[in-house]
């Protein structure tokens, strides 16, 4: 953005990851609205918005705002995109109101055939995806040199969940997180091979107090630099969040737990959206390779991975393949890709 010398406009809820990403890049951000309750589109704030929109060649967005949508998607000379991460895809793609190009111009997406297929499925035409990848992958300068690192890192971090009115996350959440952060059995592995795991929360996680981690081997961390922990680590290890592709794209070790998953009353504590993704995941419905809900068989895997050096099995280095994930310098070509709209 700063090479291309672009005028961009960033609107966020939250002024303060406004202040951390943006608050000292002016050469990038001449200007920026800070919107609270974008979500609820009212009068005042079209018209605070409308010589903005006026100016705008495309807006980027990763997340559904119900009310903006049909507002940029109805302008002709703005063309709107979609780049959001990951697993929001697949999930996407089972609810096809959520993102579908009855909302959106143009989706981005990595030149994988199996997402590709997805899309086209969703009932998106072929001109309207843009087949380049995550920016944020540019990153990983090489995918094929993180394992050989004399310190070895896992990286710990799972998805946000949707509650219904007045219910909290399921309490399975927590406990088995908490007993799997504790285990005897895995701090040793981690002490006696100098093996460090690092965990970060979830930013929509309100109930941080209840995690506690009794060990010097865990460091809790927060999200200020989830890439650099990504792109160091030897294990990732997630439910369905969308770094379980930061692990694809670099072909490392990777271990999907979803801690709750074993709760019986996940129907009437989380929305449909997260019930249901959880339960096609959990018959096969959703296929990201092998899953795990039950603590102890998660935790032995983790061992498996310390003890034998963080190798990388070949049915899993050839399930990664058909992803069909490279690096394509997607940064640069995204900006492009902006430059000649």
């Amino acid at each position: 953005m700063i090479s291309k010398h672009f005028n961009a406009h960033y609107l966020t809820m939250s002024y303060d990851i406004y202040k951390q990403l943006c608050l000292n890049n002016s050469k990038c951000l001449y200007e920026s609205q800070i919107i609270y309750g974008i979500k609820k589109i009212n009068g005042d704030i079209l018209e605070l918005l409308l010589g903005l929109f006026l100016r705008l060649k495309a807006v980027i967005t990763a997340e559904k705002y119900n009310s903006i949508d049909n507002i940029f998607y109805n302008i002709d000379y703005i063309t709107y995109i979609f780049m959001g991460h990951g697993v929001t895809y697949i999930k996407s793609y089972l609810y096809k109101d959520y993102i579908s190009p009855k909302f959106y111009n143009k989706i981005l997406l990595p030149p994988c055939k199996k997402f590709v297929k997805l899309a086209l499925d969703a009932g998106w035409q072929d001109d309207n995806i843009i087949k380049i990848g995550y920016p944020r992958w540019d990153i990983y300068d090489t995918f094929d040199n993180y394992l050989n690192k004399d310190e070895k890192t896992i990286f710990l971090m799972f998805t946000w969940r949707k509650v219904k009115n007045g219910k909290n996350i399921s309490k399975l959440y927590y406990t088995n997180l908490n007993k799997l952060l504790n285990s005897k059995k895995l701090n040793t592995q981690l002490e006696k091979n100098n093996v460090k795991i690092f965990y970060c929360f979830h930013h929509t996680l309100k109930e941080k107090r209840l995690f506690n981690a009794n060990t010097n081997n865990i460091r809790i961390i927060n999200q200020n630099n989830i890439s650099t922990l990504l792109r160091n680590s030897s294990l990732i290890i997630t439910d369905f969040s969308s770094i379980l592709f930061d692990a694809i794209v670099q072909k490392k070790p990777l271990i999907l737990f979803i801690p709750d998953g074993l709760d019986p009353d996940l129907e009437n504590i989380y929305t449909k959206e997260y019930y249901e993704t959880i339960n096609k995941i959990k018959n096969g419905s959703i296929y990201l390779d092998e899953v795990f809900l039950e603590l102890k068989k998660a935790r032995d895997k983790i061992i498996y991975y310390i003890k034998n050096g963080f190798s990388l099995e070949e049915e899993r280095l050839n399930f990664y393949n058909t992803f069909r994930l490279k690096k394509n310098y997607n940064t640069k070509r995204f900006i492009n890709y902006i430059n000649n709209l």
